[in-house]
């Protein structure tokens, strides 16, 4: 896909997630845009429009996506509300299930209502402790130290915890780790660690940081929460930001890899692209380049080989390398299973999560098919995301996933076999559906449930993207460097954009956010009308 180059393009941008396809779609769009859409290339290495937005239908359950990426959007995230709005995309809630869904902590079973129990919980908590979830013991420590935390804005917690010491010391110098186990128990800690779901999210990044992030999500209990999704998939966002871009003049061409770049003396940068289809390089010029790419993609170009096109010298001006390394990319993966019925409706779980700390982690229920729009009334195939883990559990999963013989399914009265083949990223080893299988049984406390016939895996830890998610480091002022990061060379035409260096990491918001910066601040765009007039 995409034009070929001719001569000088005014804008290349590097990476087709959605901080990538928002700029293209942006600076072909918006009214005062000073670049013409035809002189904007956009340039993916992979075959599709995305980055970490991902969906796949399984075989059999051709009206449920599952997302192996990003999945749900929160209604404050004014930005990527606003776009999908404005857009015309409709939207459903996400439901985060509720006091039914499964804690599965110690090998003790209970349902998520009983944390109020204390004697039901496996931990040895305080008098102050006990009767809470998870989620609440951490914002128990963060009242402690953010008095009000929860009654504030956004706004004002983040000025809120700008300004917080802890021992004498500024927040953003502690970890969210070292903060919590100052204010908890380490048993409260555990529960807070394992019942969370996520082994990131508690561990030691930028405190200063993390507390703000924390408590948009999570201050708010499960059932008010307010998540919704694209019931067609989220990966439709991009996907209609990239027609609209095409549409509007804009080029995109996909199996294009940024290998190096240097700016020549006439003030033009020399991109040498990789393009995967031929595999040949070849040299594109450009006046300004983009790259919307996490911080792994932006350190193979700094680290490529010196016999392809040498190394660009820009990674090694003053202060780059220093702005790069201010986050850290964190592991993170996905299995959707397919079942042929959803067992677990039996057990009254419908929707939402339940959580382990096994390996599994957590578990999302989703649709049936026969249930969606559309779909056979006969047809009870039923989707589970089992498992979403991060952190070291990761590492469980690293040992099996290329043991043995590939997952090849199982026969089902509703897959016919000529559905589209999902690629090879997909891929999961019999051994890894088998183990998660059975950690399911086990959390759920059933001695038999019908095997899964289809299964479809993502690491996102993988090259290029280098984790699900980002997290700022310990003692990285980030009113500073969100700024110097959208543009780190001052008298260069290059500028960075993404989730990985935003108060959003790890949602589509924080793409969203670097690029309005970069594209207010250095492209003379307005701030976007998102209002439904605009939309007309």
């Amino acid at each position: 896909m995409g034009a070929d180059i001719d001569g000088v393009i005014d804008c290349a941008i590097i990476g087709g997630g959605m901080g990538g396809v928002y700029s293209a779609w942006r600076l072909a769009t918006a009214p005062d845009s000073r670049i013409p859409a035809a002189g904007i290339h956009l340039f993916e290495m992979s075959d599709r429009i995305g980055g970490r937005l991902d969906t796949v239908r399984l075989p059999g359950m051709p009206h449920v996506p599952a997302e192996l990426g990003g999945m749900r959007i929160m209604t404050t995230q004014l930005l990527v509300m606003g776009l999908v709005k404005h857009l015309g995309f409709q939207t459903e809630p996400f439901p985060m299930g509720g006091p039914q869904n499964l804690a599965y902590l110690r090998s003790h079973r209970f349902q998520v209502r009983q944390y109020v129990d204390a004697a039901t919980v496996p931990y040895w908590l305080t008098e102050q402790e006990r009767g809470k979830s998870p989620s609440q013991l951490v914002v128990q420590a963060i009242e402690t130290i953010i008095p009000g935390a929860t009654k504030m804005s956004s706004e004002q917690l983040r000025a809120a915890c700008a300004a917080a010491t802890l021992n004498g010391f500024p927040l953003r110098q502690h970890g969210f780790w070292q903060v919590l186990l100052n204010l908890l128990s380490v048993e409260a800690y555990n529960l807070a660690l394992a019942g969370g779901g996520f082994n990131t999210v508690l561990t030691n990044w930028n405190a200063a940081e993390a507390i703000p992030w924390y408590m948009e999500d999570w201050a708010i209990p499960p059932d008010q929460t307010p998540y919704v999704h694209l019931p067609e998939g989220y990966e439709a966002l991009p996907w209609r930001l990239r027609d609209e871009f095409e549409a509007a003049g804009g080029h995109v061409h996909l199996r294009r890899e940024l290998i190096a770049f240097s700016r020549r003396e006439d003030g033009l940068y020399a991109l040498t692209v990789h393009d995967h289809g031929i595999g040949h390089d070849h040299v594109v010029l450009a006046r300004r380049l983009i790259l919307a790419m996490p911080r792994r993609s932006l350190d193979r170009i700094a680290e490529h080989p010196l016999d392809r096109a040498g190394p660009s010298e820009f990674f090694a001006k003053p202060g780059v390398a220093e702005l790069l390394a201010t986050v850290t990319g964190q592991a993170l993966y996905k299995f959707a299973l397919a079942y042929p019925q959803p067992w677990w409706h039996e057990l009254g779980l419908t929707s939402g999560d339940s959580v382990t700390d096994l390996p599994l982690r957590q578990i999302y229920y989703f649709e049936t098919e026969g249930d969606m729009p559309g779909g056979d009334p006969r047809n009870h195939n039923s989707l589970l995301v089992a498992a979403y883990t991060d952190g070291i559990s990761v590492d469980y999963w690293e040992g099996v996933r290329d043991s043995g013989p590939p997952f090849e399914g199982r026969p089902n009265p509703f897959v016919t076999g000529g559905e589209p083949k999902l690629g090879d990223i997909y891929r999961i080893s019999a051994l890894m559906v088998a183990e998660a299988h059975r950690q399911l049984k086990e959390v759920h406390g059933v001695a038999e449930a019908p095997e899964p016939y289809a299964a479809a895996f993502r690491d996102w830890g993988d090259d290029p993207y280098g984790g699900g998610w980002h997290s700022w480091n310990i003692g990285v002022d980030t009113a500073a460097v969100m700024p110097l990061i959208v543009k780190p060379v001052l008298d260069e035409e290059v500028y960075i954009c993404g989730e990985s260096y935003s108060t959003y990491q790890g949602w589509v918001e924080g793409a969203l956010q670097t690029a309005e910066m970069m594209l207010t601040g250095h492209f003379g765009l307005t701030a976007p009308d998102f209002s439904p007039a605009s939309a007309a």
